[in-house]
């Protein structure tokens, strides 16, 4: 187990403020933000590489904020990989246990296991890694840190140089490999599929802050902050006036430009209350002519014209224009169902923002947060 308190860190021209999380044993917690939020600050912070100004890093019940880099029994996977290219595969994956002074023998016995779940036996005599493909480089810099048998391993970005088909591989991959071996992983990415396909809970970090921690459909339908929430949104943030409430059950907004929404029910909102709600694009329906409307479709339905639309891999991108109001909604459809609709540029269509998709939070002038921040010095 891993437990942050109430962390923060001062480095020149930027700041970690108030981190606190817990990961528990062989579970995988994935912090997404953009760069310059302080992600790989927090990682070598963690590392020991950094020193904290206040709070306290417990890993297996030890305190060891202050303790050296090399006593804290953390594995690193940095973005850069960082093998050596002078040396042979079987070496480089040995080059941590000299450092911990682990049995020679012992670490080569370990070496040999790992090779064969990570599946690369063969490469072991290569006399150096140079010529590796992408990923059997990934796995060689995955199996040193995972040599000296870590109680953590931090992994910052390693898969972004790879292509989408290989990345996507690689971490199910992964999943797998941490899973049998009950490893604790803290993961660091601004890849959202990445991001859902490793994660157990899901942080979001933005200017130095960390926002949110949940499991990802917490994060997900409930974002904290409207800067989490625009992790998700896309164009569907719409700032509005709550004009009725049913307590316990759901709120009504209304834009200035007079779009009306029933909204789920948040604690502490009330009639008069300045908001500022949204959906994920993918939340949003396109409902079939003369299909019945399921329940969860019927809260929020509007007649809409497709302003433009983009072909995306997999899917579109679609822009609506809502009668009356003339707000734009984003919407992300799969492109077989986009064909089987005969849906074009111009069409009339009927659209519900689910209820229970939606989220809303109180319209706070600084805005929860941007996905725009300045970059933090050494990395992100």
């Amino acid at each position: 187990m891993l437990y942050l308190s109430g962390v923060e860190v001062q480095v020149p021209g930027f700041r970690l403020q108030d981190i606190s999380f817990r990961v528990e044993r062989g579970r995988c917690l994935v912090i997404v933000g953009p760069s310059g939020s302080g992600k790989t600050l927090l990682l070598d912070t963690i590392c020991g590489v950094h020193a904290v100004k206040k709070g306290s890093i417990i890993l297996e019940d030890r305190d060891i904020t202050r303790a050296r880099p090399e006593e804290r029994k953390i594995g690193y996977l940095p973005q850069n990989l960082a093998l050596f290219p002078h040396l042979s595969v079987m070496d480089n994956i040995l080059f941590g246990a000299r450092a911990r002074k682990m049995p020679l023998d012992r670490a080569r016995d370990r070496a040999r296991k790992l090779a064969g779940l990570l599946q690369i036996e063969h490469l072991l005599e290569r006399k150096s890694p140079l010529h590796l493909s992408g990923g059997e480089k990934q796995r060689v810099a995955l199996a040193r840190a995972l040599l000296v048998e870590p109680s953590v391993i931090l992994l910052d970005e390693p898969f972004s140089a790879l292509d989408s088909f290989i990345r996507r591989k690689l971490v199910l991959y992964l999943r797998e490999v941490f899973n049998k071996l009950g490893t604790t992983v803290i993961h660091v990415t601004h890849d959202l599929q990445e991001a859902f396909l490793l994660a157990d809970h899901l942080g979001v970090m933005l200017g130095g802050k960390l926002h949110q921690v949940g499991t990802p459909e917490e994060v997900y339908y409930r974002p904290a902050t409207l800067g989490v929430a625009r992790l998700f949104a896309g164009r569907n943030v719409f700032r509005g006036l709550i004009t009725d409430i049913e307590p316990g059950v759901s709120l009504v907004a209304r834009t200035p430009r007079g779009f009306v929404c029933e909204l789920p029910w948040r604690e502490g909102l009330g009639a008069g209350q300045q908001v500022v709600f949204g959906l994920s694009p993918r939340e949003v329906v396109i409902i079939r002519e003369g299909k019945p409307l399921r329940p969860k479709v019927q809260a929020n339905v509007f007649p809409a014209r497709i302003s433009s639309l983009f072909d995306g891999y997999g899917s579109y991108l679609v822009f609506l224009t809502l009668d009356g109001s003339g707000e734009t909604v984003e919407l992300e459809i799969p492109s077989y169902v986009f064909r089987d609709m005969g849906l074009a540029a111009g069409a009339e269509v009927q659209v519900s923002l689910k209820k229970d998709s939606l989220w809303v939070l109180p319209d706070e002038p600084d805005g929860g947060g941007s996905w725009e921040e300045e970059p933090a010095p050494g990395g992100s």
